[in-house]
This record gives structure tokens, sequence and C-alpha cells, in this order.
């Protein structure tokens, strides 16, 4: 199904007029209208940006409606406070610590909790998740993607194409797994933070950090980025406590060594935890005759952890 049809059927199933439509999706009732009828002069790479950065939305809505519950642990709550903050005074802010803390579930919650708010003057958020092949013009593509404007050109020319758009709104980018970027995405993100005049939150392992502070070459070139950072905090992933309340929900009272050998397992990683327990319940429902102890390491093999 095309986009065109797509959207018709959206329309269709909702009883949408093409003058909602339009509201919805942010773009004039007239030019959607000659979208749908197929007609010259409606604008179609805009209004098939708008469209699809509508549709992602929706797709990211749904997906986050099925995670798991949220759990409101030191890290997950740190991450809430300075994402609200780099919203609230436009900051650039540098969240960093180890893999499998639930810093991305931390932000999906973040996201959910804007949707929930009744407040007109909610940020959009942008997020984005890089990796090992993110190229600068694929970041300001994701980008653009998501804030409605077309997302076909060079990286300059996309940042360009953003920056117009985030001049309009409030927006807060979020840029999830940063540590992936290289030195010229990391620069363009540096111009839409300037003149977007925006919230912008980099997320990623302790290696984000190093890029900027180990002394290295990429360090001296980031030195512009790294002046502008005024949020910078070390995620300490899960704490002790949090640990023995998870397990405790799950496994019901354990012996203290029981405990240990878990935690020793499982570190500080929510990730790894959730996963260890998982499979020790698996465990326990075909090995009725073994204890929680003879299991752990049979679970934590299985897992590779």
């Amino acid at each position: 199904m095309d986009l065109r049809e797509q959207t018709r059927e959206y329309m269709k199933a909702r009883h949408l007029s093409r003058q909602e439509m339009a509201e919805l999706v942010d773009v004039r009732c007239h030019a959607l209208a000659k979208y749908l009828d197929n007609l010259p002069g409606c604008g179609k790479e805009s209004v098939e940006a708008a469209l699809r950065a509508y549709f992602l939305k929706l797709e990211r809505v749904e997906a986050r409606a099925k995670r798991p519950e949220f759990i409101p642990t030191l890290t997950a709550n740190l991450i809430l406070e300075k994402l609200q903050e780099a919203d609230e005074r436009r900051g650039l802010g540098l969240l960093y610590g180890p893999p499998g803390i639930g810093k991305t579930f931390a932000v999906e919650e973040f996201m959910d909790q804007v949707e929930r708010q009744p407040n007109p003057e909610k940020p959009e958020v942008l997020l984005v998740t890089a990796h090992s092949a993110s190229t600068p013009k694929s970041l300001m593509a994701a980008l653009c993607l998501q804030a409605g404007v077309p997302h076909q050109g060079t990286a300059s020319a996309l940042a360009e194409s953003l920056v117009r758009k985030l001049e309009t709104g409030h927006y807060l980018v979020i840029v999830d797994e940063a540590n992936h970027l290289d030195i010229e995405a990391m620069e363009l993100l540096r111009y839409v933070y300037d003149l977007g005049r925006l919230g912008v939150v980099l997320i990623g392992t302790l290696r984000l950090y190093e890029v900027f502070t180990d002394g290295s070459r990429p360090a001296g070139e980031l030195e512009q980025l790294w002046s502008r950072v005024g949020i910078c905090e070390l995620l300490p992933g899960l704490m002790e406590h949090e640990a023995r309340q998870m397990v405790q929900k799950q496994l019901g009272r354990i012996p203290e060594i029981t405990f240990r050998q878990i935690l020793k397992q499982s570190g500080n990683s929510i990730r790894r935890l959730t996963k260890l327990l998982e499979r020790l319940n698996e465990l326990r429902h075909i090995n009725d005759d073994c204890g929680v102890e003879d299991l752990i390491v049979v679970a934590g093999n299985g897992m590779g952890i």
C-alpha cells in the first residue's frame, strides 16, 4: 500500500474529513486534498514528508504501548529529570553509562509522559537511535523524517531544512547510542542546536564521554560542541536495593547467598537481570526438584552472560 492509499484508508477507518486529517499532520487542507486526488500543485514532497512523520509517530506510540512495565530506577528517574531539564533550558545534555541499564527504556517512558501531557506547549520529541553504520546524512535524514521535512539531499542541506522547521515550533532532539556518531555528525548536531534554539540530548556508553574528554584528536575537534554541554551525567546503573526488589518480585524470598549469586551474574545491568529472572522462572517450571541456587549458573550460561 502506497502512502496515498494508506492515508485514505486511515481517514476512512477513523471517519476523518480532509480538513481534520490536514490539521493532524499540519499541512494545508487544499494541499492534502490535491495530493489525495493525485492533482498537480500540491507540494507533493512536503505533504508526503508530513504524512510519513505522522504515521511514524503512530507506529512508535503503538510499539511503546507493548513494552514491559516501566521500572522507576534511580537511573531511569535521572534520565527523565535531565531530559526535562534540557527541554526547559533549551540545553545540550550528555548522559552516559554502561550498556543494559535501561537508558532507551527511560527515553521511551519520557516520550510517553510527554504524549500524555495536556499542555499544548509540550515539545515534539525527535528520537534517533544511532548505530555503527550511521552517517551524518542518515542522522539528518532521520531527524527530518520525524520533523515532517523532506529527507532527500546532502547532509548539510538536510540540516538547513531541519533548522528551518525547528524554528517554527517547540522541539527536543534525543540521540540514543550517540557514541556511534562521527565528528561530522556531531558538528551537524551542534549546528542544529545553535540555530534551532532547542534542547538536544546525547545518550550513550562511556565511549561517548571519552570522545569529548580523553585528549585524543576527536576531543580537540569537538571542543566547540563540548563547550556547549550544560548537562553531563554519569548514569549509575541498577542499584543493589533495586535489584533486590526485582528479584523478590519475581522469585519471592530467597537466601542472601542466592541473591548474591544473581547479582554477580547480572551486575548493574537491568537488561541482564530481567533476562536472567525470566530464564530462571522458565527453568524452575521444568526443574521442580532444583533450587534457584542450582539454576542460576545454568540460566546465565544459556544467555551468554
